[in-house]
């Protein structure tokens, strides 16, 4: 632990991608649905994990590398609860244009991750702001589109109940990331 500690620290300071070689996305190169994985998750996993204990705004290009290196290995059906976890420190120190980070945790490698990542992520830091930058924005207008069809689709659910970004927040550090932990703990131990 105390190497990713340090790992992380490095990459803090220098923002130099090589501190990072050893946790890119490799594809195993096998084709069987039970062969195929990413030679490098479990050592990302846990450096997800170690970042968790202590990150913030600072480690956003950290968490954004991280967060891309897993929707990588998700295309070839990792674990979700890493995706779920980078996606929601991102979301924790988010600024306006990370949206479009958080859209792709949501809905860019498949339906496990549709299923499993909460659409409160897609509310940013309040729902009818996004929905105002999204439609503001002049830029990335079919995206913008996208997003803003994604979020009507869960308001038109009347049985819906969205919490508040103070409450996910709650949420997600006080229960469900002990699911997430307990998960991963689970498929280590069988790997």
């Amino acid at each position: 632990m105390q190497e990713l500690k340090e790992i992380i620290a490095q990459y803090r300071l220098t923002k130099d991608e090589c501190a990072l070689e050893n946790f890119r996305f490799v594809h195993n190169g096998k084709t069987g649905y039970y062969e195929i994985f990413d030679l490098n998750y479990w050592k990302r996993k846990d450096l997800i994990l170690a970042l968790y204990e202590n990150y913030s705004p600072v480690d956003k290009p950290l968490i954004k590398w991280l967060l891309s290196e897993e929707l990588k290995a998700a295309e070839i059906n990792t674990p979700v609860y890493t995706v779920d976890l980078c996606a929601f420190m991102l979301y924790k120190h988010m600024e306006a244009e990370d949206i479009y980070a958080l859209y792709e945790a949501k809905f860019g490698a498949g339906t496990d991750l549709q299923v499993y990542v909460d659409i409160e992520l897609l509310f940013g830091s309040d729902r009818n702001e996004t929905k105002t930058y999204l439609k503001n924005k002049q830029k990335d207008k079919r995206k913008n589109k996208k997003i803003l069809k994604a979020i009507e689709y869960y308001e038109q659910n009347p049985d819906a109940k969205f919490k508040s970004r103070a409450a996910y927040i709650e949420h997600f550090e006080t229960k469900k990331i002990k699911g997430i932990i307990a998960d991963l703990e689970e498929l280590t131990e069988n790997n």
